[in-house]
């Protein structure tokens, strides 16, 4: 899941440059503890978890298109 993760970090800078950062976070350790929202919601959940600006979006894959258009929308609020 880190190599998918880290693939889909790449076209995510590929599109969007600097105005996005993106993180993979390993759950079963205690980074979790840095996510208080999503630590609430992980029993909940299939993982993977896409969380866009705090706020879980997607789970249970990693679709590049769906989370690409998931950016693009949040980005147009702002």
């Amino acid at each position: 899941m880190k190599e998918e993760a880290g693939e889909l970090t790449v076209k995510l800078k590929d599109i969007f440059g600097d105005r996005v950062v993106c993180q993979f976070i390993d759950v079963k350790t205690d980074e979790i503890k840095d996510y208080p929202e999503v630590k609430k919601i992980i029993d909940r959940v299939r993982l993977p978890l896409t969380v866009i600006n705090g706020e879980p979006r997607l789970h249970g894959g990693l679709d590049q298109d769906l989370i690409i258009d998931a950016v693009k929308e949040e980005l147009n609020k702002t």
